[in-house]
């Protein structure tokens, strides 16, 4: 859930849409920059348009731009590799965390690309700067006029939409711009229901991938959750045995999917249980728990 600086200085001429789908893509990206199962019903639903044809054409568009490559999957439902790995193939990675509530709200949904664009930037280089960014009042300027193509009037519009997240101010010809942060930027939570209580905990980058992993490969196979937890539990089983799926030189993906379709021709409600020693079974390990 980390976006690479280097992906961000490609995204300066992205539509507010396209914006949105694709940080929405590297939310749930995994180690290799690959989403199973982007789904156009789910993005409408999460970012509020309403003609499927406007998710196809942006991930045409993005295609274009060159920041992803696709393969039709079921109807509606797309695989995607995104170009957003250079972070994590650095020595000393630069990238800004998209793991906070902001990034899943539908203020920053509603905010213009080149807001998006202004925001993430000045986050990343107070980050870098122990909360605080200065620079020159023409660099400034010069800086986000060139990468966005707009003129200094328009980077004034975006600064007032920025100044609820950043102090900003002018002493002798040089912006002093202060992240304030505030409960928007924290990890978001989740509930999870004990057998006596509801407690919260931190909602991390990992748990909500694998949730998204397990929830795609459930609705694939139209298998209807017996529990509200199960996709987390599909997602937590896939990451368990992946490494052993991956050493016999199978693509885990596809193991468990086949494992998932023999379980559907069988029941429409999914039970982890019974899934797992499904699971166990077909990779040969039943009588090792």
């Amino acid at each position: 859930m980390q976006l690479a600086y280097e992906t961000l200085l490609k995204l300066n001429n992205l539509s507010k849409t396209e914006m949105n789908i694709f940080l929405q893509c590297v939310r749930y990206q995994d180690a290799q920059g690959k989403i199973i199962g982007a789904y156009y019903k789910y993005f409408m639903k999460l970012l509020g348009f309403k003609s499927k044809q406007t998710f196809y054409n942006v991930l045409r568009s993005l295609r274009e731009k060159k920041l992803l490559t696709y393969t039709k999957n079921v109807k509606g439902d797309y695989d995607i590799k995104i170009e957003n790995q250079t972070y994590s193939q650095q020595e000393k990675p630069d990238y800004i965390d998209l793991n906070k509530k902001i990034f899943q709200s539908t203020e920053f949904m509603k905010m213009k690309a080149h807001e998006k664009y202004m925001l993430l930037d000045l986050m990343r280089s107070t980050a870098l700067n122990r909360g605080i960014r200065v620079i020159n009042v023409h660099e400034f300027y010069n800086k986000y006029c060139k990468a966005l193509h707009v003129s200094k009037r328009v980077i004034q519009t975006y600064l007032h939409t920025l100044r609820k997240y950043f102090s900003i101010q002018i002493k002798c010809g040089k912006y002093y711009i202060k992240f304030l942060g505030g409960k928007l930027f924290e990890k978001p939570k989740k509930s999870i229901k004990g057998k006596r209580t509801i407690y919260v905990v931190d909602n991390t980058a990992a748990d909500q991938q694998r949730e998204y992993v397990g929830s795609v490969l459930l609705r694939r196979e139209q298998l209807a959750k017996k529990r509200e937890q199960d996709a987390s539990d599909l997602g937590k089983l896939i990451h368990q045995y992946s490494t052993i799926i991956k050493e016999r030189g199978e693509d885990t993906i596809s193991i468990i999917s086949a494992v998932l379709h023999r379980y559907a021709e069988e029941s429409i409600i999914f039970d982890v249980k019974h899934f797992h020693k499904m699971l166990r079974k077909a990779l040969e390990l039943e009588n090792s728990l």
